[in-house]
Order: C-alpha cells, then sequence, then structure tokens
C-alpha cells in the first residue's frame, strides 16, 4: 500500500494533526513534537498521547514521524553546543515513544572548522549514548543540502556513522530536494534513480532507508541551497519524480511531503493527489 503524507501542524494539540492529515488525504504523517525553535521541550500529555495514538489507528494513519528541532548541532565546535543538542534529541525521542511515532528524523548538523574526522567521532558516541539510555524508539539521519560544512550531506558520511553505530536503531531519510541540491542526486533519468538505489545501497544498505522526504527544489542540482518547490514544478520536474516514484525500491518507502503548498500554507491534496497520478494510484 503506498504511504504517502506531509509535515502537518500539532497547533492546538496532538489530534489536529489528524484532522490535517484527513484534510490533505495523507495515510502517513510528520510532526513536531515540541517547538522546532527552542531548547526545552516537555513530554506530551499521557491522555493525549493515548488519544492521539487510538487515533491514528481507526484513521489507519502510520506510521507517524516526529521531526527534531532545527536547533541541534550533534557536530558543532562550538562549547556545549553538542552536548546540549544530545539532551535534546534524547527527549524528542522520548517523545516520539509517548506518542507511538515510528522515530525521529534529525539532521547532524555544521562541523564549523572541526575536522572531519573528529566530528564523525563525536556524532557516533552521541548517538551511541542516547541510544544506550533510551532503550526503545529510533533515530532517523536526514541528508543535508551541503552548505556550511554540514555533516550528513553524502551517503558516504551517513554511511559511515550509521556502520560506526551499529545499532538496528539507527536508519536514514531521503529528501529528494536536499540530494538534488547538494549534487548527490543530479539525475533523475531511470537510469540515474536506480544508480542512486546502489549508491544508497552500497553506502548504508536499503534496509535503513526508512523514509523519505518527497519535495521538489527551486535550485539546482549542486547549488547547495536548500529550497523546496511542490511536486513537479521545480527543477526535478514530474519525469524525474515520475522515475523515481515508479522505481520498485522507492515506492514502499513511506513518502513525507515538505513542500510550500498550492496556497502556501505546507503538504496540501494537490501535491499528494500529483504524486498518486505520478505513480499511476
Amino acid at each position: 500500500m503506498l504511504k504517502i503524507g506531509g509535515h502537518v501542524s500539532t497547533s492546538g494539540g496532538l489530534s489536529n494533526a489528524i484532522k490535517e492529515a484527513k484534510r490533505i488525504g495523507a495515510n502517513t504523517i510528520q510532526i513536531f513534537g515540541a517547538s522546532p525553535v527552542r531548547w526545552s521541550a516537555l513530554l506530551p500529555d499521557p491522555e493525549a498521547s493515548l488519544q492521539f495514538i487510538d487515533e491514528c489507528k481507526k484513521n489507519d494513519i502510520n506510521p507517524v514521524f516526529l521531526h527534531a528541532p532545527y536547533l541541534i548541532n550533534l557536530a558543532s565546535p562550538k562549547g556545549n553546543m553538542p552536548r546540549i543538542s544530545e539532551a535534546l534529541l534524547e527527549r524528542h525521542l522520548e517523545i516520539a515513544n509517548a506518542v507511538g511515532a515510528f522515530g525521529v528524523i534529525f539532521h547532524i548538523g555544521s562541523r564549523g572548522d572541526r575536522p572531519q574526522k573528529e566530528a564523525e567521532e563525536i556524532v557516533v558516541k552521541e548517538l551511541s549514548d542516547i541510544l544506550g539510555r533510551v532503550k526503545t524508539g529510533r533515530l532517523i539521519i536526514e541528508n543535508s543540502a551541503g552548505a556550511g560544512n554540514l555533516v550528513g550531506d553524502s551517503l558516504d558520511e551517513i554511511g559511515r556513522i550509521i556502520k560506526a553505530v551499529d545499532n538496528e536503531r539507527l536508519g536514514f531519510c531521503l529528501d529528494t530536494a536536499h540530494s538534488f541540491e547538494a549534487g548527490i542526486f543530479p539525475d533523475f533519468s531511470k537510469k540515474g534513480v536506480d544508480d542512486f538505489k546502489n549508491q544508497i545501497d552500497n553506502h548504508i544498505g536499503i534496509k535503513k532507508l526508512w523514509a523519505i522526504h518527497l519535495n521538489d527544489s527551486k535550485t539546482p542540482a549542486g547549488s547547495n541551497k536548500d529550497r523546496h518547490e511542490n511536486i513537479g514544478m521545480g527543477l526535478i520536474g514530474k519525469n524525474g519524480f515520475s522515475n523515481f516514484l515508479n522505481h520498485p525500491i522507492f515506492k514502499k518507502i513511506p513518502l513525507i511531503l515538505e513542500v510550500p503548498g498550492y496556497e502556501n500554507d505546507g503538504p496540501d491534496k494537490k501535491n499528494i493527489e500529483t504524486v498518486r497520478k505520478l505513480i499511476g494510484k
């Protein structure tokens, strides 16, 4: 069964995410577990969490993903930034467990002037520590668009970290726009899509691909600029997405839209309908 949805708002409570999912025709969603721009995060009310889990089941919305705050920078060379980033990511893993989410999708962050090898070693230790303390739930590394010495803008970097942590609860989220913008997935022809699938398998392992952020790009391949566009309206285009979505591997992974929407109000029914048409369902 095709799993397609988007990042939806929990403004007004967790139950609002269900309403938004139904409004746009989503059967999988991504939410923030707390403010994406605050360093503190409270665990959700237990009763509200149980109600949310129950409503997701009743409406066949699964899996649910959390997106970690944008503030997190596990690779930072600045003072206590890695320590407080680790603590915040850990808290969001606890939130994900509380609301029955599949896992937490996060960006590693920028290493600044820290050497790459040293940054990766620090990130490996942080992720190992979090997974060691929180015994359930998954962490999911999302690839970045590549600006500012970001760690995790290439498959080999992400693969090295996942292999070094060596934990079945650490996986990978592919963002199509970021991959295109970082220049690691510039070719969305049928051959290009299959070649990229093979690269994922070689560096990370295709079984570690647990989610796809399905986004078109406003900026060219290799631009390193993170600018999402509605599906088929950007530089990847409808033909590129048709090739991608009809690949036998990628069509099986949950697809989460983070597009601006046709009313500039985020993922919407029109984008989801476009994806369904491209995949022939």
